[in-house]
């Protein structure tokens, strides 16, 4: 089983994939640790500037899958029954989907609730330095002006408004229904 999650930057992707992980015992990809991995190859910050930058930049020069196709090999390897595929963007969505047993989850969250969760968080370099409107800009760039779209093609889609337990029961009825 193939999970995979889109969704605006902090609307829940990774608490959702930690979660699956953890209960599920799934493997985790992430299209970023294949931009992480480069970045700190680089010796350059993992920020999402430098993420967005660096997947436009590949996709610009290999071909708009060269990502997809790098995480499809990867995730290859996995003996695992569950697996979860965490960021997808663009026509990676329409890749994904003809993978077998592929189920789509959109997690989206109020762009006011996603910004105070960036302040809180330090994961990237850049987290918790931009203001709101900055924080918002972001949000127009190629990689994430399709989400909204993306999400309207999802298998399922999931507020992210309430409590960590409240998000958790709504991925358990999904996954329930999967299997």
């Amino acid at each position: 089983m193939i999970i995979g999650l889109v969704g605006e930057k902090l609307s829940g992707k990774d608490t959702v994939a930690n979660y699956l992980v953890s209960k599920n015992r799934a493997d985790h990809f992430r299209f970023t640790h294949i931009l992480d991995d480069v970045l700190n190859t680089l010796s350059l910050p993992v920020s999402r500037r430098n993420e967005i930058d660096l997947g436009m930049g590949l996709r610009k020069i290999f071909g708009s899958h060269v990502l997809v196709e790098a995480l499809h090999r990867r995730l290859l390897k996995s003996k695992n029954e569950t697996i979860v595929v965490n960021g997808i963007r663009m026509d990676e969505f329409d890749i994904i989907k003809t993978w077998p047993n592929a189920n789509i989850i959109y997690i989206t969250a109020p762009a006011q609730e996603r910004f105070n969760r960036y302040l809180s968080r330090h994961e990237k370099a850049d987290d918790g330095v931009m203001d709101f409107p900055q924080f918002n800009e972001q949000d127009t760039t190629p990689t994430e002006l399709t989400i909204p779209e993306l999400g309207k093609k999802a298998d399922f889609r999931i507020d992210n408004i309430g409590t960590k337990e409240e998000l958790y029961e709504k991925v358990d009825k999904i996954v329930s229904k999967i299997n």
